[in-house]
């Protein structure tokens, strides 16, 4: 399932390319968060999600796999469990 983030905010800083990478890289992310179970404010994962993952691309990060690993280890080392670690990163 996919989920909207408007990254399109970020027209001027990203290529139309590299947004569909962001978005790609995205709902892999939120993909797995909601496979694994999480029970937490969506709207505030989401956002920090898509934080992240605009934060390592601006940083050159350009591969959707990596942007999706990157941002799963920002929220992991935020705020999650090793439990929730390791259910979600057998999906990555």
């Amino acid at each position: 399932m996919k989920s909207a983030v408007p990254f399109s905010g970020y027209r001027e800083s990203f290529s139309s390319e590299m947004l569909a990478v962001l978005e790609a890289a995205f709902n892999a992310v939120w993909e797995a968060v909601v496979a694994s179970g999480l029970n937490c404010d969506q709207q505030a994962t989401r956002t920090a999600l898509a934080d992240a993952i605009v934060y390592f691309a601006s940083e050159g990060e350009t591969g959707p796999k990596r942007l999706k690993e990157l941002a799963l280890g920002r929220l992991v080392g935020s705020v999650l469990t090793p439990c929730f670690v390791s259910a979600i990163t057998k999906q990555a």
